[in-house]
């Protein structure tokens, strides 16, 4: 009987439709696989402090898996967790339950924890690298148990695209499965499952897959439905890509970009290809214009102060921001490609 592994839903009311789009796609893999148990590998949140829909719609997954499970384990993510002390303080202890007498059980892993029944170890997200090692050693004792975690190894990238782990792959004894890193991976004995559907344009054009453990093998199946990001060149727009666009699988969140030297155009742009599109949302904007004769060959011989992903999380959990961190992020993002 299968097992089902997800990873990163980041359930958010920004844009506002996402939310909706997110849980029906995760509906939609619970309706094809019917899992008998079913494990998520953390940030099942985009913010640290979630709000009451979020909850809900959480809470709506959760029911809707036991119709087919009444085993289900969640791993603490980052995005899960209150604060950045690793006290292990979640909102997702709100559906850890055990009526194992009624045939559910939902355990919320907030703390490294071995299960010996199913040969199985669970590792949250731990701010400190240095935890995670001494939880992948204590788990090496353990050779034939399979690991499932919420963290990444060096060469991984983050969804802000910097390198935040230095672990090695052979500091990886046991089979492990990975949450944490977006886009899906397998080196070794490590599967990095990567996210159900794409959270932000960076991710466009990202293969998003589910894991089943099923006989002793692990699989992983490819995601054909559900919230996705695209960007085009509004000028590259044609029959095919509209189609391509309209897919009714998809819920198509859209950017297109325009350049600054043909915006004139834009309006009879909008009564073409444009007015065809049926997607979730549309933004429009403009691609960076490069002048090399204006760019400054100046280069500081010292580091110069720069922004990265733990400044901008450190600015929105401490101020009062109304900024949407993803936005915040997608700037950065923007910032680096420019470089």
């Amino acid at each position: 009987m299968p097992t089902l592994v997800l990873t990163d839903l980041h359930y958010t009311e920004k844009p506002k439709t996402m939310l909706r789009h997110q849980v029906d796609c995760v509906k939609k893999i619970l309706d094809d696989v019917q899992p008998t148990e079913l494990i998520l590998m953390g940030d099942l949140m985009m913010h640290r402090k979630p709000s009451p829909t979020v909850l809900l719609a959480l809470d709506e997954t959760l029911k809707h898996a036991k119709k087919y499970t009444g085993d289900i384990t969640i791993i603490r993510g980052n995005h899960d967790s209150e604060n950045k002390s690793d006290d292990g303080v979640t909102a997702l202890s709100l559906f850890d339950r055990d009526t194992s007498n009624r045939g559910y059980r939902c355990k919320v892993v907030t703390k490294f924890y071995i299960d010996h029944n199913k040969k199985r170890i669970f590792i949250p997200h731990y701010e400190k690298e240095e935890t995670i090692k001494r939880c992948l050693t204590a788990a090496s004792a353990y050779p034939d148990f399979m690991v499932f975690g919420h963290f990444g190894y060096k060469g991984c990238l983050n969804s802000a695209g910097d390198q935040d782990f230095s672990l090695k792959l052979s500091d990886f004894k046991n089979e492990t499965w990975l949450g944490h890193i977006h886009r899906p991976n397998v080196k070794r004995n490590v599967t990095i499952l990567g996210t159900p559907y794409t959270t932000n344009f960076g991710e466009c054009g990202k293969m998003s897959f589910y894991g089943l453990l099923e006989h002793g093998k692990r699989n992983l199946e490819e995601i054909h439905h559900g919230p996705r990001h695209l960007c085009y060149d509004i000028e590259h727009l044609d029959a095919s890509t509209v189609t391509f666009i309209n897919d009714p699988a998809y819920n198509t969140y859209l950017r297109l970009y325009v350049s600054r030297l043909n915006s004139e155009s834009l309006d009879a742009m909008v009564g073409g290809a444009v007015s065809d599109l049926n997607v979730a949302s549309m933004d429009i904007k403009y691609k960076p214009v490069n002048i090399d004769e204006e760019q400054s060959e100046y280069r500081p011989n010292r580091g110069l102060f720069s922004i990265n992903e733990v400044i901008l999380e450190d600015y929105i959990d401490k101020s009062n921001s109304v900024l949407d961190r993803e936005d915040l992020l997608e700037g950065l993002r923007l910032l680096r490609d420019e470089d």
